[in-house]
């Protein structure tokens, strides 16, 4: 029994490895994760032996749209990894407009924790696959594949009852689809197929049986519902109509399109407050999505100005917080770190503890911002509010400092400064341990001796 996992294993690594080798494939990383890098490499270029180059990263998100062409003029396909949260921004919008610019192209979400509504939104505007980290060799292999092509013989199915269905061959669609079902009764995907060839034959009542029959073996598969609720607004049955978006809402409430949709639906049937509700639900998320992505445009602007103009990249980084008013959250903190630096590279250390602190109203436990206020305090030579700001640090994440050797070598040169230098040895020791190369962590510490 042991040797099916294996099998399907190197069934897995047979799909990738003709992706690259035979079919052009080719593998775009928006990810600054150098451990998922690590993994990718090792998996591509050691396990499965490929020694083509096909593994292209990418560490700005500005980059991403114009990698893609680059590549696709070469007549690769390709597999695009992008970080949920990249360069601490969202990337719904750059999601979005990747699937609308090039429809083939396979996309695989990388991510931690993340609410499972922003997940549903993400597979509802193209997410191929999502990928949750640390992710081991074997499981990484096994996403790509199932990305890339259709798996086992119900895969291959599949596949072929989708395209017999866009050539309008409908009655080799259902005999493809029973074939479906004796393998896997009650196939979500399979009965979705076989509702779609009904509706192409002109039979409605069988067609709403398959959508609902894949809707109750399937109830977080949000097609089913999509199909229901197109079904009865083509058929002007309003009622029947809303109760299925309805039951998309519920599962998708992130999807400001549906809500107005909804709302439209109740003007039609004289529920005005209800529609009014829904739109007005609907344009404060609306409202938010836009101003992301006003956030997101300003703020670029200032990274282009953050090393050769930093009172300028400062005046952007502020339009940028300005716009979301009081609807700034995580999300933002990335922008509040970028101004802060741009304000002590010009020596205005206070200031920049000012907007450090503005955003510890937003993320009190966020022991980077209480780094980062400690690193203000020590250019400005107070290294006893310095110190205290890591000790604060420390208390809400202990290894914190472990996470890179610059900053390892950073408390340990602050303690050092304010004449803790036991506590400085024990910093700038991890930090030798991370990288044992390090020059300047080296020389402070021999200088404690």
């Amino acid at each position: 029994m042991a040797a099916l996992p294996d099998m399907r294993i190197k069934q897995y690594e047979s799909t990738v490895m003709e992706y690259v080798r035979k079919e052009g494939g080719h593998f775009l990383v928006a990810s600054t994760d150098n451990t998922f890098m690590a993994v990718l490499r090792n998996t591509i270029y050691k396990q499965l032996a490929i020694a083509e180059e096909c593994i292209t990263p990418i560490a700005d998100e500005n980059h991403i749209l114009k990698n893609i062409k680059d590549v696709s003029m070469r007549r690769k396909k390709i597999v695009l990894f992008i970080e949920r949260v990249f360069n601490n921004r969202e990337t719904f919008f750059l999601i979005r407009q990747v699937k609308n610019a090039y429809a083939s192209v396979k996309v695989i979400i990388l991510t931690g924790e993340a609410e499972r509504q922003r997940l549903v939104l993400l597979h509802e505007i193209g997410a191929d696959n999502f990928i949750a980290k640390p992710i081991s060799v074997n499981v990484l292999i096994e996403k790509i594949a199932f990305t890339i092509k259709p798996q086992g013989k119900i895969g291959r199915l599949i596949d072929k009852a989708r395209q017999l269905l866009a050539a309008g061959h409908y009655d080799e669609t259902l005999k493809t689809c029973q074939q479906i079902l004796e393998e896997k009764p009650n196939s979500a995907a399979g009965l979705l197929i076989m509702g779609d060839a009904f509706k192409g034959m002109g039979y409605k009542d069988k067609a709403v049986e398959c959508f609902l029959e894949a809707s109750n073996s399937a109830q977080l598969f949000l097609e089913p519902l999509k199909k229901l609720a197109e079904f009865f607004r083509e058929e002007g049955q309003l009622e029947e109509q809303l109760k299925y978006l309805e039951k998309l809402d519920k599962l998708s409430p992130l999807n400001v399109d549906r809500k107005v949709e909804m709302g439209s639906v109740h003007v039609e049937l004289g529920n005005m407050e209800q529609a009014e509700q829904l739109f007005d639900t609907a344009l404060e998320q609306a409202k938010r999505e836009a101003l992301n992505y006003l956030e997101d445009i300003t703020s670029r602007v200032a990274d282009t100005y953050s090393q050769k103009d930093p009172a300028k990249a400062v005046k952007y980084y502020r339009k940028a917080l300005e716009l979301k008013g009081d609807m700034l959250d995580a999300s933002d903190l990335g922008t509040f770190n970028s101004l802060g630096i741009a304000l002590r590279r010009q020596g205005r250390w206070m200031e920049a503890i000012d907007e450090y602190k503005k955003a510890q109203r937003i993320a009190p436990d966020d022991e980077n911002l209480h780094y980062n206020i400690a690193m203000a305090y020590a250019e400005g030579k107070d290294f006893v509010r310095s110190i205290k700001h890591l000790e604060e640090a420390l208390l809400l994440n202990p290894d914190c400092y472990r996470q890179d050797p610059v900053m390892a070598y950073n408390f340990g040169l602050i303690h050092s400064r304010g004449r803790r230098n036991e506590a400085a040895v024990r910093f700038l020791k991890s930090s030798l341990e991370l990288n044992p190369s390090f020059e300047k962590a080296r020389k402070l510490l021999d200088s404690l001796g």
